[in-house]
């Protein structure tokens, strides 16, 4: 950032200098009007010379002198009445500039090619005399155009720049070397694609060196400074934040016309970290013919609706052909924001309800007067450390929230019940893991129950890690943490996590929607594991500064139910595949004949306001492996 402003301030300074030298009349509006009339002048000359072979007769010449004093007059004249003919600025003439001044010229050589043909007492000029004025008036206007805009760059551009190199697809690699060249905040040394059939082609200009694979030897051999994201996808983009971060070479990404247009792109100094997921499993846009059949024509009820995960499931079930959706949460402000924006994208039906989900009458009214037939369940307490100390709350909202709406979904015949569950539900070391993992064998014990009962209400869990861009996840944290001048904080060296994107999230949520379970648990394959320090120095270094120099990170230790490496399934489960690629299947096993029992002593212990020791205790009974941890924890750790 230092060198981009040192350019800045030398061709700021250079600038001033060219200015001073040159008067401000010459750049005047009436300046160019001479300038193209004395164009057309010389265009009429040059073409009277060529067509007779730079010997024009005295009896000619009267003529000629007529006719370029018509042009000199005509020539400006229907450039000046022309839309914009001179209100478009020199400095940046290009190739639509210069179509757009070949249209604006010809109604002129019309008029005197019907004036020529028309008029018998005009003076004598051949057709083709004519024509090749029209010609060389556009050649000649067009260089002096050009050369404008070509000394306004060699004076306004740096003499040095950093070396660049641009990695992107065939379709922003153009824009990008395009808009880059506008700048002039760099300079283009060549290119990399994804496409080898582009290996050895030049693109706007600079050549393609070689793939993504090969950025390594490309970045050391031709000494680049920085790398230029232009619309690579989210491997290719995290290989080269790896590779670039690796030889301490900055990265930039360069939004693309269609994602600003889009709303992708905020002007804001924030990280679009999402789009460097660590995860090998894209995210796809279209939707899967399955989804779009099991919704449509639906009522759709989805709690937590303000949430992150639950307002992305709010917004992507909308743009299925569902009848309604209902969006339900506590707070009366995420609500509006949401509705307001669901029903400004498409005609939908949506529905606002602010309520609690563990009140019961508000739960039971909700499916009373709406009749969902698919509940997407993603209210639940999410937060390892607040958690550990408010065990009664989590149990109340994460465990008896569900038991209120999976007895109202059986009660109202709901067709389908889909509970969003977390990866901390495995071997359980958190109150947070715990409850969660609790409400799973709820949700398989009521789908027992159905089962049992012949009743309609199909019952699933969906697991998956951390999700990036939530609110509380460790992204927006690293990025306060480093707009602050750091230190990132992590707790600990070698704790790893899953990570996935929102979209991806939800589109596993409407996936398992579709398929007739019976409590099974659904995950996506998201790919390996990720180091949390390495994911901190990777949102560093895509800030452009570098890790340990610019921003330090600081390790401060694990907290009170924090585990180093989180699981998707136990060793002993049973998983099988999908008819989605994506999705695997966690086959439930029985639920013990003593659980609902433990599970009545469980909420009846938080209703009264049960010591968190209390708490712990008789979810230590559950089935469900839970192991208390007491490790202290400084006040300086973050959520992973």
């Amino acid at each position: 950032m230092e060198q981009y402003y040192a350019l800045q301030a030398e061709s700021d300074e250079r600038s001033r200098g060219f200015d001073d030298l040159i008067p401000a009349w010459v750049f005047h509006g009436y300046i160019r009007v001479i300038l193209d009339g004395l164009t057309a002048a010389i265009a009429m000359i040059d073409a009277y010379a060529l067509r007779f072979d730079f010997h024009i007769e005295p009896t000619m010449r009267h003529s000629m002198w007529t006719w370029v004093c018509v042009v000199a007059i005509l020539r400006p004249l229907s450039l000046h009445l022309a839309r914009d003919g001179y209100q478009s600025t020199w400095r940046f003439f290009d190739v639509k500039d210069g179509l757009a001044l070949g249209l604006r010229s010809l109604p002129v050589t019309f008029l005197l090619l019907l004036v020529r043909w028309g008029v018998h007492q005009a003076p004598i000029v051949p057709y083709s005399i004519l024509i090749l004025e029209f010609c060389i008036f556009l050649l000649f206007a067009s260089a002096m155009r050009g050369t404008r805009r070509l000394a306004h760059e060699a004076v306004y551009s740096p003499a040095k720049r950093p070396r660049a190199l641009i990695v992107g697809s065939e379709r922003t690699l153009a824009t990008a070397v395009h808009h880059l060249h506008t700048c002039k905040e760099a300079k283009v040394i060549g290119l990399v694609s994804e496409d080898e059939r582009l290996i050895g082609v030049h693109i706007a200009g600079r050549p393609v060196l070689g793939p993504p694979e090969s950025l390594a030897c490309l970045l050391v051999s031709h000494q680049i400074e920085v790398v230029i994201l232009s619309g690579a996808n989210l491997k290719c983009a995290a290989q080269v934040i790896r590779d670039a971060g690796n030889l301490d070479i900055q990265v930039r990404i360069l939004p693309s016309g269609s994602e600003l247009m889009d709303g992708k792109v905020n002007v804001s100094r924030q990280v679009p970290i999402d789009q460097l997921a660590p995860n090998h499993a894209e995210t796809i846009k279209e939707v899967h013919p399955a989804v779009v059949q099991c919704f449509k024509g639906h009522t759709v009820l989805v709690t937590g609706a303000g949430g992150s995960i639950g307002s992305e499931i709010s917004r992507q079930v909308t743009a299925l052909k569902v009848n309604r959706i209902v969006v339900f949460d506590h707070d009366e402000n995420s609500i509006f924001e949401l509705m307001n924006e669901l029903s400004s994208q498409n005609d939908k039906e949506v529905i606002p309800v602010v309520g609690n989900i563990r009140d019961h009458d508000a739960v039971h009214r909700v499916f009373e007067r709406y009749s969902p037939q698919i509940t997407l369940h993603a209210a639940a307490y999410k937060h390892v450390p607040v958690m550990e100390g408010n065990c009664c709350e989590a149990v109340l909202n994460n465990v008896c929230g569900t038991r209120e709406l999976t007895d109202a979904a059986i009660a109202f015949d709901c067709e389908r019940f889909v509970m969003i569950s977390t990866d901390k539900a495995v071997t359980p070391s958190s109150i947070m893991g715990a409850t969660n993992r609790t409400a799973e064998l709820l949700v398989q014990h009521r789908a027992d129950e159905c089962n049992r009962q012949n009743r309609k209400t199909h019952f699933a869990c969906v697991r998956f890690g951390n999700v990036l861009g939530s609110r509380g996840s460790v992204v927006p944290i690293f990025l306060r943490q480093i707009a602050a001048g750091g230190p990132i904080t992590i707790t600990h060296e070698e704790m790893t996590r899953y990570f996935m994107t929102i979209p991806q999230a939800v589109r596993l949520v409407l996936q398992a929607a579709t398929l007739a379970s019976q409590g099974d648990v659904y995950l996506l394959d998201m790919g390996d594991p990720v180091k949390i320090i390495d994911f901190a120095k990777d949102i560093i270094r895509l800030a452009g500064l570098t890790p340990g120099k610019d921003i330090d990170i600081k390790v401060v230790g694990t907290r009170p139910g924090e585990k180093l490496h989180e699981k998707l399934w136990r060793e002993d489960a049973l998983v099988a595949t999908t008819p989605f690629r994506d999705v695997f299947q966690v086959k439930a096993t029985p639920v013990s004949v003593g659980f609902p029992q433990l599970l009545a002593e469980l909420e009846t212990a938080a209703r009264t306001r049960k010591s968190n020791a209390a708490i712990q205790a008789l979810l230590c009974r559950l089935p469900i492996d839970y192991c208390v941890d007491q490790a202290e924890i400084p006040p300086m750790a973050i959520a992973n």
